[in-house]
Order: C-alpha cells, then structure tokens, then sequence
C-alpha cells in the first residue's frame, strides 16, 4: 500500500468514526440528546444532570490532583533533573488535561514537537481532531492532525511519518513539507483496550433515563399538568379562556363553582425509580456516592475502604497514563540528545498519589521500621507532600553541608 492510499484510509476512517466521537464529547459537557427531544408542549422543561462529566471530573481529581512523580532507579539526581528543567514551562495541570481527553473519548494524543524558543513542548489532541495509524506492536506508523487557522475558512491537515517527515496540505492539496528531529512518529497514543471502557459507553443509556424521568416530573410540576380544572355552572369563551390563561384570573356566576383535580402521583415510586437509576450509574462506574452519609469512622482507612472499587478503575487508568508518559520521556530524551545529554528512559520509575486522605503518622512509622532496608528516596517517595524526592535528597545533603560549614566557636564568640 502506497503511502497515499494509507493516508486516504486513514482519513476515511476518521470521518466515519468522528460523529461518534462528537456525540462523546456533547455528553461530557452536558449537550444531551434530551435537549433535542421533539415534543408538541412548548411548557415542557429539560433537566439535565450530568453524571458522565461528575465521574470523569472525579476520577481526574482522584488519581492527578497530585503531581506525578519520578524517581531514577538506578539513584542518578541528574535524569530527575533534566525531567524538571526541561519540562517546567508546562502548565501544572499538563497531565490531568490528558487524562480528561482520555476519559472521555477513550483515547488522546500527545504531539511533541519543539516551539519556536527551542523548547521541548508536547500538544494534547483527541479523535476529534486527529487520527493515528499503529502497527501489531502499537507502535505509531502514520499520524494526522486536522486544524483550522482563525480567520482562515480553509481546512488543513499535517501527516507525520517514522522517517521525520511532516507533510502540510490545505484543503487536501500538499502546500509543504518540513522535517521533525525524533526518531519515529512523534506521538504518543493514550488508548484504552476498548471503549465500553469509557464512562459514557457505560452509563449513557441510564443518564438518558434518568433525565427524563427528571424532566417530565419538573414538566408536570411546572405547567400544573399533574392536575385538571373543573369548573361547573360556567361557560367558557375565548376571551375567558385568555383571562385565564394569562392572568389566572376566572369570573364566575353566583352558582358557578371552580377546583382543581389532582392526579393521584406516587411519589415514592418515581424517587425509588430515580434511586434505582443513580445507584445503577454509580456501581457501572465503580464510584461511590459522596453525599451518603458517613458512618462514626471516618477515618482514613476507613475512607480508602470505601474507594476500594474506584481505586481498582483508578489502577487501570494509571497502567494507561503511564504509558504514554514513558513515550513522551523517551522523546524527551531524544530532544536532550540534541544537547549532549544522554538519559534511558528505563531508568525512570513513575510514582502517582491518589488524592485521599493519608494518614501519615502511619506511614511515617512504617518507613522508620523499614530502617536502612530501602532507600531514602524511595521512602521520600512514599511522603504525598514530597513533590521531587530526588531534589529532595539533594536539598538535604546541601543543608547539611551548609551546617558543617558553621564555625560554632565563632558563633559562641571564641577566638
């Protein structure tokens, strides 16, 4: 196959693909189906709760609201290094944005390439917006980014090959080409095995339901369709009618008799009908409910007891995140290359910190029963409030050099 007649598959599939990528993505930010629902009442009303965003946003929260971590494997202070300075123009929140493209649509990109101030830069794309060619051994062979310029009605798209080439077309004409410095496709693809992993292919069905039976009970309330007007010993005419119905005001002669007639509603069945469909979406998801009440112990076993399935999803996504972090490290390192600096990519242990609470009275004292059985950093690892436990390492050693430097007669005002 010619690489032009790949492309054009490539191309084809992702237009095929793209409408469902599209509704995905309307789910996630509360743009449901419900809201296109044809109806012949203009009074019904449309509640949305929007629990695929609730769990997505959660599990982001949950497994990067701390930042990751790295620590070298082999003890060597100046990998970490070269990670820290190489990487700080990043914004803080670089990897949880990923991850978000990935909860949602169950699969995101990241295209390294370096800024115009020769900056290692990485850029963060989702199906909506790019497609990507792999070969049997989930190696990237063909990737394609599809973008528009402001002010600009045309359509363009670059195609990137393992040899370093970046083709640029406009409008499916080729306008140029340029090269890229790594070695390879300079993409790494963050790919869960299947998409009815995905919170939406696992909850979309009950959200619907869910919402509608919301809506129609707001419906009812709010235009009094739960209830009749009868009215007896009275006519009523147009202009009556109008009176009514704008005003809610009624003229009735001296026998005239007016009352409501409620329908006889079972509340508790719809609450119970509703109950059954949030606990549905909860337990699709492996969440809990955070405005259950809380039993006596509320301590932070107690708590992680309570996560214990969300931690289990949590692995999962970490398995996924971390492969496409060792990519973006191995590009990384090929950018450093350039400069002379030689790191492997194999050296590095990537540590992630769930955001729960820890009891760190607790961990303090397994570490300091481990004793000389591990190492400082990798116990300094262990510590949640320590960001870089390599630089950490090294402040301490600096701290106590600065002390040993101290003349201590000097300070007590001996010769």
């Amino acid at each position: 196959m010619t690489d032009s007649e790949l492309n054009k598959r490539i191309i084809e599939d992702y237009k095929a693909q793209l409408p469902t990528y599209q509704v995905m993505q309307r789910y996630y930010v509360g743009d449901h189906d419900l809201l296109y629902f044809q109806t012949t009442e203009p009074t019904d009303e449309i509640a949305i709760e929007n629990f695929i965003s609730k769990f997505i946003s959660e599990e982001v929260s949950y497994c990067l609201n701390n930042p990751v971590s790295y620590v070298s494997k082999k003890g060597n202070p100046e990998i970490i290094k070269a990670i820290d300075t190489y990487l700080y123009h990043w914004k803080t929140n670089h990897n949880a944005l990923m991850m978000q493209n990935f909860e949602i649509f169950g699969k995101s990109y990241s295209l390294s390439y370096i800024d115009a101030k020769g900056r290692f830069c990485e850029r963060l794309l989702t199906p909506l917006n790019a497609a990507c060619y792999c070969d049997g051994d989930n190696v990237p062979q063909r990737f394609i980014h599809f973008y528009t310029k402001k002010y600009d009605n045309d359509n363009y798209y670059d195609i990137y090959y393992p040899d370093g080439r970046i083709e640029i077309y406009k409008n499916d004409g080729l306008i140029d080409t340029k090269k890229h410095p790594f070695k390879g496709v300079p993409v790494s693809v963050c790919e869960m095995d299947n998409i009815s992993e995905t919170i939406f292919s696992k909850i979309w069905t009950l959200q619907d339901a869910y919402n509608r039976i919301l809506s129609d009970q707001v419906s009812i309330i709010d235009s009094y369709k739960n209830a009749y007007l009868i009215m007896t010993g009275v006519s009523i005419d147009a202009e009556t009618e109008k009176l009514l119905s704008s005003k809610g005001l009624l003229l009735l002669p001296e026998n005239g008799k007016a009352q409501w007639l409620m329908k006889d509603m079972n509340s508790s069945y719809i609450e119970s009908m509703l109950t059954i469909l949030r606990n549905a979406m909860f337990s699709a998801t492996n969440h809990i409910d955070g405005n259950e009440k809380l039993q006596s112990n509320t301590s932070s076993l107690a708590i992680r007891s309570r996560l214990i399935f969300l931690e289990q999803r949590s692995k999962a996504m970490y398995d996924y995140i971390s492969d496409a972090i060792y990519d973006r490290l191995e590009r990384l390192f090929e950018y450093l290359e350039l400069k002379n600096l030689y790191f492997d990519a194999s050296d590095i242990k990537i540590n992630f910190t769930p955001s729960i609470p820890v009891d760190l009275a607790t961990t303090v004292q397994v570490i300091s029963q481990l004793g000389d059985k591990i190492s400082n950093e990798t116990a300094l690892s262990l510590l949640p409030f320590v960001e870089n436990p390599a630089q950490e390492m090294e402040k301490i050693k600096q701290e106590k050099a600065d002390l040993d430097e101290i003349d201590l007669d000097k300070i007590n005002g001996d010769d």
